[in-house]
């Protein structure tokens, strides 16, 4: 029995991806609602953690640079996070973040990560309560053992961790709190724009590749958009993407004649959030940054082929899965099996998802 009169130091673990952390947000929220005292720190990875700052349910992240143990992740001294202008400490081995941890004297910590050598960094930390799922053999390093179930939705595995304290959730939209300085970046790039034209979200870049749609398809995709509605278009990401739009826009029939706003490397993810609220429309590949959009509360369509939107549908009020209408047999294979045709994505054609944009939102009629 966990006696919650005496948790006062809270700390939340899910390092890693973009949408983990903006899935965690909610999460943070509900525990804030139920111990509004207490001091909660989340230990976050650098590359997606800066989108906790300011958050006022968070005292503060804790950041784990684990990107030497990823192939998909960059090292945080290569990246936009500046290491040496963080004012929260940011730690680069699991012994160090251990140690470091050990000195904060938490009472409870929940374990959303599913590694084992997260459930032992919560060990180490000393914390009374250890709360996480009983996943990768690890249930001995936890106090409250939760059943991962992987035909629910991420955020509510989440909150499935709140019943070792009787905490019925609320369910919450993402939110970031933004700067005034991040907002006056962010309108200086769309003074390029036509400010009386539809701005369109194209995002095609994913961690992963299965994840992605031909570029070919972008491109037919965004002539429709532009002949239907006279559309103009940004792009975001890494400055290594940069040259993936630019490759999208040279396969358009109307390349000479379509506006767009290339920011690949130009902007932080918390200025990306920031764009996103000032624009007509997202149209993603499943990727952080369709988390970000949703949360923006703009209409957000996620193309899926590989994974499963009812597990990793971003949060918001206007977001929309596109996928096959009769899904193939290898469907949903979340990324496990190796694929030499990805009939799934290839499968989804632009028509198909134009039409579909026209569906459950009025953004495309005159």
């Amino acid at each position: 029995m966990i006696d919650k009169t005496k948790i006062q130091r809270i700390l939340v673990l899910r390092y890693r991806f973009i949408g983990d952390t903006v899935l965690t947000i909610p999460f943070v929220q509900n525990v804030k609602n139920h111990f509004p005292n207490a001091t909660i720190d989340v230990l976050v990875s650098p590359n997606s953690g800066e989108l906790l700052e300011g958050n006022p349910h968070i005292n503060r992240p804790i950041y784990l640079d684990t990107s030497k143990f990823h192939k998909y992740e960059t090292p945080v001294l290569n990246s936009q996070f500046s290491i040496l202008h963080s004012p929260f400490p940011i730690y680069t081995s699991l012994f160090s973040c251990a140690t470091a941890l050990k000195k904060e004297n938490y009472d409870i910590a929940f374990v959303l990560k599913r590694s084992f050598s997260s459930a032992l960094l919560a060990y180490l930390s000393g914390a009374k309560y250890r709360i996480g799922f009983n996943t990768e053999l690890r249930g001995f390093l936890l106090t409250h053992r939760i059943k991962y179930d992987s035909n629910l939705h991420e955020l509510n595995n989440f909150l499935n961790c709140l019943k070792p304290l009787d905490i019925k959730p609320e369910q919450y939209i993402p939110e970031i709190f933004c700067t005034e300085k991040e907002r006056t970046k962010v309108q200086e790039y769309l003074s390029n724009l036509d400010k009386f034209k539809p701005k369109i979200l194209i995002h095609a870049t994913s961690a992963h590749p299965y994840k992605r749609w031909p570029k070919r398809y972008f491109a037919k995709l965004i002539d429709l958009l532009y002949k239907e509605i006279n559309a103009q278009f940004v792009f975001t990401g890494a400055d290594i993407d940069r040259d993936t739009y630019d490759s999208i826009l040279e396969l358009c029939e109307n390349k000479e004649k379509i506006k767009s706003l290339n920011l690949c490397g130009l902007l932080t993810l918390r200025e990306c959030y920031a764009l996103y609220k000032e624009l007509s429309l997202a149209i993603c590949v499943d990727s952080g940054n369709a988390h970000l959009a949703a949360c923006t509360n703009i209409p957000t369509y996620v193309l899926y082929g590989p994974t499963r939107p009812e597990r990793w549908l971003p949060i918001g009020k206007n977001v929309f899965s596109i996928r096959l209408n009769q899904l193939l047999p290898c469907q949903h294979c979340d990324v496990k099996v190796e694929c030499s045709h990805l009939s799934c994505m290839k499968l989804l054609t632009p028509e198909f998802v134009f039409n579909r944009l026209k569906e459950p939102t009025k953004v495309l009629n005159h």
